[in-house]
């Protein structure tokens, strides 16, 4: 029956009646102020932003499991944090920053929530080496109290890895430490691996196979603070020895004294990409291996080993540097000293034949897919921090990451 009196914005049609099954289903949505509210305070919008908070916050917001607002901005009013289960603090440590969580801890008496510190990073000035361009940032004194301080504030405290909990639990003295590791977005990078195009590019590039790095200049002494001792000195000489058998690539940046074959076009160099297009830019450099060197320090040990899930999902063989970094890349992915790398390389592209090498690749494949952020059991460990308790017996999803 048509209203009589719809209104100026109501639709003169009859509504289609809705099935039950439709009804029922709606009436057991979770309304969204029921579901529990989390607030995060964003260090940063690039990267690290995205792996640790934005991210993880889209699925659950998509997937109804709760309400997250991330922001950068220091709310002080005490009625914005009403009704909020937990609030998350990614890597502050300037001292407004600590002053604005003391802030936060007399309103915590108030409301009730959970304070929770994200870091992904060491940021103790001793442990950052002298090559990484970013130290500046964090190579002071009162940072680093500044970060003792706040961490010690905080309930609890997340991180990437085993290692850098231990880390921060010996530096602090605080021991309620997760560790969440970084998980993939299947909305982000999960659909571009081609089975059909691996075999082709295996083809093509048999003659001068394609190998890949990707990272900042974060890992290079660009400065020469340290006479060129950094990320890439054990393997510099042999890619510059190598420029004939292997076509390099390097995404983000280049150590500099390789500046001469970048110049040469004897190695191929390309910019950054904006996360959007960075998954689908890798997946078209069609290489067949990756590689990811690093020196042997704290800084480097307590780093995710993203790089590496980050080629499985792509269907690319990543050689990583042997140490607790990489545990999770089998014996064959990891190399110690340069003459292993160059036998490595040798042995992974030449994987027998192209049905090994295939063959090796979905195996890889499997292991990307176990760190799917959408995944229940991956993204249930976030929430088990947001909604539990740091000694509650109720969180196991944890158990398998610490």
């Amino acid at each position: 029956m048509i209203n009589p009196n719809p209104g100026p914005f109501a639709s003169p049609f009859p509504s289609p009646p809705m099935n039950q099954a439709k009804q029922a289903a709606r009436k057991q949505q979770p309304k969204e102020n029921s579901l529990p509210r989390y607030i995060n305070y964003l260090a940063d919008l690039s990267g690290c932003g995205h792996w640790r908070i934005l991210w993880p916050e889209q699925v659950i917001n998509a997937t109804g499991r709760g309400v997250s607002h991330s922001i950068t901005a220091m709310v002080t009013d005490p009625r914005f944090y009403k009704d909020v289960k937990a609030v998350k603090i990614q890597r502050q440590a300037s001292s407004s920053q600590k002053k604005f969580i003391e802030y936060l801890k007399k309103v915590q008496q108030e409301h009730g929530f959970k304070l929770i510190y994200e870091v992904d990073d060491v940021v103790f000035k001793e442990e950052i080496p002298d090559y990484n361009k970013f130290k500046f940032a964090f190579d002071t004194e009162e940072i680093r109290q500044n970060c003792i301080d706040i961490i010690n504030m905080c309930d609890e405290v997340t991180v990437t890895c085993p290692y850098i909990k231990r880390l921060y639990q010996e530096k602090t003295g605080q021991q309620n430490i997760s560790v969440i590791p970084n998980f993939v977005p299947n909305f982000w990078m999960g659909n571009l691996f081609n089975g059909n195009e691996v075999s082709k590019q295996f083809d093509i590039n048999k003659k001068k196979p394609r190998i890949l790095y990707t990272g900042s200049g974060a890992h290079y002494d660009v400065d020469n603070k340290t006479g060129g001792k950094d990320d890439f000195t054990q393997v510099r000489d042999f890619i510059r020895d190598t420029v004939d058998k292997y076509q390099w690539i390097f995404v983000g940046a280049f150590p500099p004294q390789l500046r001469d074959l970048i110049q040469q076009k004897k190695i191929e160099f390309y910019p950054w990409k904006n996360l959007l297009e960075y998954p689908r830019f890798i997946a078209s450099m069609n290489a067949q291996l990756m590689v990811a060197p690093l020196e042997e320090n704290n800084f480097n040990r307590s780093k995710s080993d993203i790089k590496f899930i980050e080629a499985c999902t792509l269907g690319i063989p990543c050689l990583c540097q042997d140490m607790e970094t990489y545990s999770t890349a089998p014996e064959a992915l990891r190399f110690k000293t340069v003459e292993e790398f160059g036998d490595k390389i040798d042995t992974i592209l030449n994987w027998k034949n192209k049905s090994t090498y295939y063959k090796n690749i979905y195996k890889l494949k499997h292991i990307g897919d176990q760190r799917i952020l959408e995944l229940d059991q991956n993204i249930g460990t976030h929430l088990e921090v947001l909604n539990t308790p740091f000694n509650s017996t109720d969180r196991k999803l944890l158990e398998k990451w610490n």
